[in-house]
């Protein structure tokens, strides 16, 4: 009984932290180092231990696994192995944890539901989180956008500063065309391509439990009852999805809906399926054209679905040259297409591919199976193809064997029953769960309250996990929202998830639906986004009773425990000692910016928070920056004087936090280096020696010139770089450069990758003086 209660702690757990990662953006965030959910993965580290220390006390140890569980995590295995290959390591290794945690999601979701009702809670509890978050995008929609664009037209300075958009006519111009133009909801996501992903994935498991229910009129209860109850929910997931405007979302769900419609063809009356169909297509129509009428939807969504998937093209040829990185005979191209380059770390080596037309400097190759390649290599992707593969042939596969032969199966008397593995018969499955596992799940909701209750304290789990303050801004408005709304569709939801059971077949549509977004969209390095296609994937395989991988297996005896529980350890040692230097340091950076926010500054603690955050983590470069301005902070205060040498720290640090073991491919961090140093040259340019003031300009050379390197297609440092270069007399550089930024300006159809217009016209001007001086000097080398 012990056991049991751990269990089932262990599972309640599980359930609120499955909810809980939906309420706060998961996107790769490189400036962040994007460890904002390692909490979480900490969290789910403890629930695990928790499931292993559970087995010895009932002597059994009960557990699920298949050839598809074995492929996942292979997968998560080379995703965090490749993290050693990441040049930006912190950003590596947190998303690798990030993956790590991933896997263990899976794994428990795949071990701790001990029976169908228990499954089907926690999908119904996944759908009811998809109903949460789109009542939020709605409410977005209508009143939080609104009020944004609105807040724009009255204080544009304001709202760009809070953005940190620089004051550039053209960014202005762009950002104000992307604000006021674009409406697309993404809720408690950071991209609105994300929610569609999360969206997706429930709504098909919504959508195949309505035919259930519409086919299925001896069931007990009122089909129509159950199904006009779940119809607002559904809804409300369903208009979320269009306002997302992600197309690869729409076509991942009408596939899906193809797919099911095929499964059911058999089990549901035609007539009714067609009908069920045509309601539903006529729904859609109502709604987009709601939509288009309302202006939440416009006519270029469908229009430019060409432009769109050229983006995608020009995205994926970028991606293909980082997985073939250096080939043609080096071995730095054949690691990278056989080991990857790491979590995380695609952004910046996709700069060196990107085409000079491409639209965007993405953080992954919006593609599923591109983005595995280039993270862990060709292997991962190996893994990633079988796991898919066999969960799709378990989820919607036939029957392994009919009744008839599972019976005889299970009657088979077994020898040495302590020593081997062996699936738990029903009875067993009865003794020590609250619903046996063969049976419907009626009456589950009476039983497994408690599990709907714990994945309803999501909310609450995310403050602690998420490190949120709901009296923030707007948070307490949204946490209000989403909590009535999830707390609705739950109620709304009891009897449309009990009246008829929940073919494991939905799941398998429901996959479908991710990987089809995921192949357009990409996102599976996303956690809130992955997670969804890997519950979907592990609580359908725990439905197919009917087959080896639904089948809950005993092993009578303490050492898979024993052994779990050493594998468990060297995880939690290897989380300890990887991620405690990051919270230490960032713990740090935030005590520096809190000392900073005082008024006065005080500008000792803050000096003594940074240095403490660099030596406790090393691979991270926000110290390194931090420590940069706050000395920059220090010598303005003192009044900018050039006899204060503060100021020679301030490149140094710079230097630091974009060489070894930080990220020295990080572009943003050159560059950065050479607009600060050239505006201490500006304030200091008076006062300093012929010799200094040559070393500042070839530092601000140096550095410009590895940032436009690092990103080749980059007009605008291209541009800076024939200014420094003509600087310093090196006019044979400047007119090479300022012809390939005029050449990259004129390819570009993107505002915001062309030169601003002064610019130029300055470099059209300057051109032929340059071109002049560089044919004299050739002269007089000659």
């Amino acid at each position: 009984m012990v056991g049991e209660q751990i269990r089932r702690l262990a599972l309640g757990l599980f359930a609120a932290l499955m909810t809980a990662r939906a309420y706060w953006p998961s996107e790769i965030d490189p400036s962040q180092v994007s460890g904002s959910g390692l909490v979480w993965v900490l969290a789910m580290l403890i629930v695990a231990g928790l499931w292993i220390v559970s087995s010895p006390f009932g002597g059994r140890f009960r557990f699920r696994w298949s050839w598809t569980d074995a492929a996942v995590v292979a997968l998560v295995f080379l995703a965090g192995l490749s993290s050693t290959r990441g040049l930006d390591r912190r950003l590596a290794i947190n998303l690798a944890w990030e993956w790590a945690g991933l896997g263990f999601a899976y794994v428990l979701a795949r071990n701790l539901p001990r029976t169908r009702g228990e499954s089907t809670v926690l999908a119904g509890a996944l759908v009811a989180t998809a109903v949460a978050v789109s009542a939020y995008g709605l409410f977005q929609a209508r009143v939080e956008i609104p009020q944004l664009q609105e807040r724009f037209r009255r204080n544009p300075g304001q709202v760009m500063l809070e953005a940190k958009v620089p004051a550039d006519p053209q960014r202005v111009s762009v950002f104000a065309d992307r604000l006021l133009g674009s409406n697309e909801v993404f809720s408690t996501f950071g991209l609105a391509n994300s929610l569609a992903g999360f969206l997706a994935g429930p709504l098909v498991l919504a959508v195949a439990m309505m035919i259930r229910n519409l086919a299925d009129a001896k069931a007990p209860g009122s089909r129509w009852g159950v199904i006009g109850l779940a119809a607002a929910p559904l809804l409300c997931i369903l208009t979320c999805l269009i306002l997302t405007k992600s197309r690869s979302a729409w076509i991942g769900l009408f596939v899906a809906v193809a797919v099911l419609a095929w499964q059911e063809r058999r089990k549901v009356p035609a007539g009714l399926l067609l009908g069920a169909g045509l309601a539903g297509l006529a729904l859609v129509v109502a709604l987009v054209a709601v939509g288009l009428a309302t202006g939440r939807l416009d006519r270029e969504v469908l229009t430019q679905s060409s432009l769109s998937m050229r983006y995608r093209w020009e995205y994926w040829r970028g991606a293909w040259g980082v997985i073939t990185e250096g080939a043609q005979g080096q071995a730095a191209g054949a690691s990278t297409f056989w080991s990857g380059i790491g979590p995380g770390n695609f952004g910046s080596h996709y700069l060196l591919h990107k085409l000079p037309q491409s639209s965007e400097e993405i953080q992954d190759p919006h593609d599923l199976f591109l983005e595995v390649w280039a993270t862990a290599g060709f292997w991962g992707l190996l893994a990633l193809v079988a796991a898919l593969a066999l969960a799709f042939w378990n989820l919607l596969g036939p029957a392994a064997a009919g009744p008839g032969e599972d019976d005889k199966a299970r009657d088979r008397p077994r020898r040495r029953p302590s020593a081997v593995s062996r699936e738990t018969s029903p009875e067993v499955s009865r003794e020590t769960s609250p619903i046996a596992a063969a049976a419907l799940p009626a009456g589950a909701p009476d039983r497994l309250g408690w599990l709907t209750l714990s994945a309803g304290l999501g909310l609450v789990m995310v403050l602690l996990v998420g490190q949120m303050n709901l009296f923030q801004g707007d948070l307490l408005v949204r946490w209000v929202i989403l909590a009535a709304s999830w707390l609705l569709a739950a109620l709304l939801g009891l009897g449309f998830w009990r009246r008829v059971p929940l073919p494991a077949t939905a799941f398998g549509a429901a996959v479908l639906a991710c990987v089809v977004n995921l192949t357009a969209a990409g996102g599976i390095g996303m956690p809130a986004v992955a997670l969804v296609l890997w519950l979907l994937i592990a609580l359908g395989l725990n439905l197919r009773d009917d087959r080896p991988c639904g089948r809950l297996r005993e092993y009578a005896g303490r050492l898979p425990a024993l052994g779990l529980a050493i594998i468990w350890s060297a995880l939690a040692g290897s989380f300890v000692g990887a991620i405690t230097p990051f919270w230490r340091s960032e713990a740090a950076l935030a005590g520096a910016d809190d000392a900073l926010a005082h008024r006065p500054p005080d500008f000792e603690r803050a000096q003594a928070a940074y240095e403490f955050a660099e030596e406790a983590d090393r691979y991270s470069p926000r110290p390194w920056l931090g420590d940069a301005y706050l000395q920059l902070l220090i010598w303005e205060s003192r009044g900018s004087k050039p006899g204060d040498l503060r100021w020679k720290k301030i490149p140094a640090l710079l230097l630091k936090a974009a060489s070894p073991p930080r990220n020295p491919d990080a572009w943003t961090l050159h560059s950065e280096r050479a607009l600060v140093t050239r505006d201490l040259l500006k304030k200091l340019g008076h006062t300093l020696s012929p010799r200094e003031i040559i070393s500042l300009r070839a530092s601000i050379v140096e550095a410009t010139r590895t940032a436009s390197r690092l990103y080749p297609t980059n007009a605008t440092l291209h541009a800076r770089l024939a200014e420094a270069s003509a600087e310093i007399s090196m006019f044979r550089d400047a007119v090479t450069e300022a012809q390939e930024a005029l050449r990259l300006d004129a390819i570009t159809p993107h505002q915001d990758k062309k030169l601003a217009n002064a610019q130029r016209e300055q470099l059209k001007a300057n051109l032929p003086d340059w071109t002049e001086k560089a044919a004299q000097l050739k002269l007089e080398l000659k």
